[in-house]
Formats: structure tokens, sequence, C-alpha cells
């Protein structure tokens, strides 16, 4: 992938962060106004579904309305900012790529022809990879040249022959779900790849690695349903590229993609409240780590393994991939992966009332991330820090009946955080709350709570556990504490009524 390519990647991340950002302080400023979406949308002449997709970041809103949401949420100018901000972000990425298409453009004759691939060449099917998450807004900007379109027409004619139109038809618009930011060069690559598996070379295997890479730091920031159509798709053409003739040499790297597409997804799962689908996931994801005899893939399977057997309450299973997981993990010299090793058999141990037990294993996750020598920056688990531990910890504690404690760790993981994690940051703020509520400090959980509300929308995993935390202040429903915090939750769509 070319500098220009990377550079586009990165500003269209930077894009998606900067629009939920702004969705999501336009959200707290509405609620702290008291102001409900119907409300907002009335003064702004839109519905309430609009004024929800733009808190969401997936709709786009006027200046001029912006000036006005500011105004009535008294937010002190801090909308406007951050749209102006937004808006010269878009305008640089637009720059960048009239750039780049005009370095990488063949001349064709005396004009070009911008194509919209989706729409032109192939539809991509609502029905490939779908589970009713909203769609991803790919990049097709990059391909106006004659040549390239004609090369892909010449793709898809070599699927139908092969596969037949339906087919064909569903397997080109993965691709183009799977590739967004590459360069017209490199759609072809692919696709050919995928028209011939014999074709694939390491280009193509870097190529999917590097969108698997993007798109897991979205999921964080975006939740994901925002990125699972796109891995998916991925995750389909590395099944089609290891089912088919290619290279054998180049077997190996793609089992690692494979495995580590399909943890990815059984995590995206797991925040979707899909823990059955999850573990099937894991599975594939493991027996592809073992066939590339790669035992931190191995670990790293095994560790989610744990994780959604715990989530299932299925103790046995998560010892079992807890044990399998810590003996992986000590193949490596991954001290992160080790942690997370440690962290899911603590987790075993809470699920089997092992107060003890957990404890050590939480200790020992702290000592190899205190203990590591040099970057780990290349890990799977680069998200496992002193933070994560002790967040983790707090959940475990509430489990063994030690709310106390809990809120200790919670509040010491919270100076560890880096907080454009948003959704690790979030489900951290929401386990305080959690513990405040069984230690009954009320007034203190209802705005650790509400702080978190905005996140919560990221995920439903995250929604049920604001849930499950909402609940348990039902004999304090009508303290002003709870009344105030039950009217954010309705402000940010989590609530449909005072009921809970």
């Amino acid at each position: 992938m070319t500098d220009d390519v990377g550079d586009l990647v990165a500003q269209r991340t930077n894009l998606e962060v900067l629009r939920s950002r702004l969705g999501a302080q336009l959200a707290s400023a509405r609620a702290v106004a008291g102001i409900s979406q119907p409300q907002l949308g009335q003064v702004l002449r839109r519905t309430r579904s609009f004024i929800s997709k733009v808190e969401h970041g997936v709709r786009r809103m006027p200046a001029e309305l912006w000036k006005i949401a500011d105004e009535l949420c008294d937010a002190d100018g801090e909308l406007i900012t951050a749209h102006t901000e937004l808006v010269q972000a878009e305008q640089a990425y637009r720059a960048q790529c009239r750039a780049s298409r005009h370095r990488v453009s063949r001349p064709v004759g005396p004009t070009s022809v911008r194509l919209d691939v989706r729409r032109k060449i192939w539809p991509v099917s609502a029905g490939v990879g779908s589970t009713g998450c909203q769609d991803v807004v790919w990049a097709p900007e990059t391909l106006t040249d004659e040549v390239l379109v004609e090369e892909l027409r010449g793709v898809v004619a070599r699927l139908v022959t092969v596969m037949g139109r339906r087919k064909a038809m569903q397997l080109a618009g993965s691709v183009l779900a799977a590739l967004s930011g590459l360069d017209g060069d490199e759609y072809i690559r692919v696709a050919q790849a995928v028209a011939l598996p014999g074709r694939i070379d390491a280009q193509v295997i870097k190529n999917l690695a590097v969108t698997l890479a993007v798109c897991k730091r979205q999921e964080d920031k975006l939740g994901p349903c925002q990125v699972w159509d796109t891995v998916i798709a991925q995750h389909q053409l590395v099944c089609r590229l290891l089912g088919g003739d290619c290279p054998e040499q180049l077997r190996k790297p793609l089992h690692l993609l494979d495995s580590n597409m399909a943890a990815t997804l059984g995590g995206y799962l797991i925040d979707m409240g899909q823990h059955e689908a999850a573990r099937g996931y894991f599975e594939h994801a493991r027996r592809a780590a073992h066939k590339a005899s790669h035992p931190a893939l191995a670990a790293y399977a095994a560790a989610n393994m744990s994780m959604a057997a715990f989530l299932r309450g299925d103790t046995p299973t998560a010892l079992d991939t807890a044990a399998a997981a810590r003996s992986l993990a000590a193949r490596t010299e991954d001290p992160q992966l080790k942690a997370l090793a440690e962290q899911m058999a603590a987790a075993a141990y809470a699920l089997d009332s092992k107060y003890n037990l957990c404890m050590g294993a939480s200790a020992r996750a702290h000592d190899f991330l205190t203990h590591t020598n040099g970057s780990t920056s290349e890990s799977l688990t680069y998200w496992v820090h002193h933070g994560t531990i002790d967040s983790q910890s707090s959940l475990f504690l509430c489990l063994l009946g030690k709310p106390r404690q809990a809120v200790e760790a919670a509040s010491t993981a919270q100076a560890h955080f880096d907080r454009t994690f948003v959704g690790s940051w979030g489900r951290c703020q929401i386990r305080l709350g959690h513990a405040l509520v069984l230690c009954k400090e009320i007034t203190e959980a209802t705005h650790v709570l509400g702080d978190a509300a905005s996140h919560a929308r990221l995920s439903p995993r995250l929604t049920q556990e604001l849930h499950t935390a909402r609940a348990l202040m039902q004999p304090w429903a009508d303290t002003p504490a709870v009344k105030t915090l039950d009217d954010q939750l309705q402000a940010c769509g989590l609530l449909s009524s005072r009921s809970v």
C-alpha cells in the first residue's frame, strides 16, 4: 500500500472519530440542557430520527443548524467549533483524494470518467454479512480511470463464468466492502486474486491486514456495528483464497490473517450480545492459528473463548480455555498477551467463587505489564494495560461480593486510560457506576453512569451493562438523582420511559 493510500486511510479514520465525537458532544449538551431529541428536532425542523443519526455520527447537519443547536443547548460555541474542525478535516481529505488521483491516474483520452463502482459495476448486496448493523461507508473515489474500470469488469466476468452471476455480484461487492481505502491498483490486485487465487501475492495479504487494523481501531470509537460488514467481507475473501489454488508459501500468512479476523469477529459478536455465535468464530480462530503454528494467535483465540464462556456463565469451559491461553501465551515473548491470559484466568476463578485465586491471577497480570522489556506496540492485545486489568477486576470483585474493592479497582483503572479508546473507557465508567450502586452510593453512581450514557450506545453489551446497573437502583427510583439519570438515558435513546 502506498504512502498516499496510508495517509488517506488515516485521514478517513480521523474523520470518523471527529464525526462520532461531534455527535456525542451534541447528545451530551442536549441532555445537560434538558432537551429531548424530538424537542431539538422540532426547533431545527428535523425528525427525531435525523437528530439520532447526527448524534451517532452517521448524518451530517448544515452549519446554520449547528449554530442554532449550540445556542439552544447553551454550549458556549463548543458545538460550532467542533463542527468547524470536522469541516476543515473533510476539506483536507477531499484535497488529498484529488491529489492522489492526479498522481496515480493513467491518461485515457481528453477526459477522465468518474464512476461509482457500487452502482455501475456491481451492487453491494445487503445480504453480504448483514447483521442489521448500519452500512459501512466505502470510498470508491480512487477508481476514476476507465482502464481500471475495464479491468474490474474483466475480473467480474471471470467470476460470473466460474460462479454464476448472482454469487459473482455478491463476492465482488465483498471485495469493495473489504478494501475501503486502497487505490485503484490495489483494488485490482485483490480482485484478481479472488477471481484466480493462484495470483495471490504478499501485497494482497498486506492490504487485507492493513484494512483489518484500521477497522479494529475504528470499532473502539464507533462500535462493532459500524465495522462488522467490512471485516466479515474481508474474512469471506480470505476463506475463498484459502480454499483456492493459492501458492503454498502464502498459506501460513493467510491462516494467520484468517485467525486474526475470526477472533476479531468473535469479539464483535460478544459486544453485540451474541455469545453463542462468538464461540464458533473463536474456535475457527484457534484452528487457523494452529494450522499456522502460531502460539500467540492460538493464545489470543483461547483467551477470547474463555471470556465468552465467562459471559455465558460456563465455569468449566472458562477454566479450561483460560488454562490453554496461559500455556500458549507462555510460549511467546508478548507480556500483554500473557497479562490477558492471566486476566481470563481471574475471570474464570471469579465465576467459580475463588476470591484468592482470582486476585492472584490479576496480580500476575499486572506483574507481566510492569516488568515488560521494550515496546509491545505490535501485540495482538495492544489495548491491554494496567487500566483494562483493573477495570475487569472491578467486574470480578462485584461478582465476588466485594463492591468496595470493586470501586477502588475501577477508580484506579480510570487513571490509566487513554480516553481515545472510548469504548474501553465507557465500559470502565459503567463498571465503576455498578460498584457504587452496590455500595449504595446512589448519587455518585448516577453521576458516573450519566457521564457514560453516550458511550453506552456503542454496543449492545455496553447498553446492557448500563441497564443492569440502573436496574439495581430501582429502590431509589423516585429520588431526584435517579430521575435525572433516567432523563439522561432517555435523551441518549437508552430508555423508552421512566420505567426500567
